[in-house]
């Protein structure tokens, strides 16, 4: 069994400095006190030989190739789902866009057709998890959200609840509250229904980042939950990029998940300096 996490790097189009400046200035106090490394903050130039347009069929070709039985993808684009939901029709996506009106990026499940889709649902990380668009007032100007699927796995006789979450890209505070927050619906579902766990995504943080020490510490080990990321170096590169190079990806898991794990590596393919995603995907083997 192989489940992925994979950033699939938004459709970025250039944005002149003016305006990015003036996107910043807007930013509440304090919301950018992991400018450096943590928040890769730049002006945004477009991706150049990276946009998504040169990038999507190598991306299918590796899915085609390995073949995974799940994909938690993060950064998501409406035009980049619709792309990849018609091009690979053996898989079920769920999740929506984090806006008001569900537009906007978005993380998604993948979910293989030979396995069975139970249920899924979504909600934002913010005070108000139920409504749409809504935020922490902390954190950057972008609602986050979780998507949600519980999964049945026939082969291995299996049902599991997998989360998939993108953090917060410029605040630690809010990054520490939506993780907190995360955490208590995990554990709320887990007690309603007790289920193995996946829990993955881009985090937006160090292993060691003082926000991810719930999942770390005491709440994620009372889950039961694992890094099985802990030994992949970084995960992170901007596309070779060794100064901003960074883990900042994750796949978590609870038993059976820990006993079955046989190993986890990182998607680091790359043609001519052409890369998947300025993140290396996250893929964690299981044998049952």
């Amino acid at each position: 069994m192989k489940i992925v996490s994979f950033n699939i790097r938004c459709d970025i189009q250039p944005v002149d400095d003016d305006a990015f400046r003036k996107m910043i200035a807007q930013l509440p106090e304090g919301a950018i006190e992991h400018a450096g490394s943590q928040a890769k903050l730049r002006f945004p130039k477009g991706d150049g030989i990276n946009a998504w347009k040169f990038r999507r069929d190598r991306v299918l070709n590796k899915i085609d190739q390995e073949r995974p039985e799940v994909i938690g993808f993060q950064e998501l684009l409406p035009h980049q789902a619709d792309w990849l939901r018609k091009h690979m029709p053996e898989y079920t996506f769920v999740g929506h866009g984090r806006d008001a009106d569900y537009g906007g990026e978005r993380p998604m499940i993948a979910v293989r057709n030979d396995l069975e889709l139970l249920s899924y649902s979504a909600f934002w990380l913010s005070p108000t998890p139920a409504v749409p668009g809504s935020r922490f007032e902390i954190q950057s100007q972008c609602p986050r959200t979780c998507v949600v699927a519980e999964v049945y796995f026939p082969e291995q006789k299996l049902t599991a609840r997998i989360y998939d979450t993108h953090l917060d890209h410029l605040c630690a505070e809010a990054r520490e509250a939506g993780l907190r927050q995360l955490l208590a619906v995990i554990r709320e579902d887990n007690e309603t229904n007790p289920l193995p766990i996946l829990l993955m995504g881009d985090f937006n943080a160090a292993p060691d980042d003082p926000e991810l020490q719930p999942l770390f510490g005491e709440e994620g080990q009372t889950l039961g939950l694992k890094d099985l990321t802990a030994d992949t170096g970084i995960t992170f590169h901007g596309y070779g990029q060794p100064e901003d190079s960074i883990k900042i990806d994750y796949i978590f898991a609870s038993e059976p998940f820990i006993g079955a794990h046989t190993g986890t590596s990182l998607w680091d393919d790359q043609q001519d300096g052409k890369f998947l995603s300025d993140h290396y995907p996250v893929e964690t083997d299981f044998s049952f």
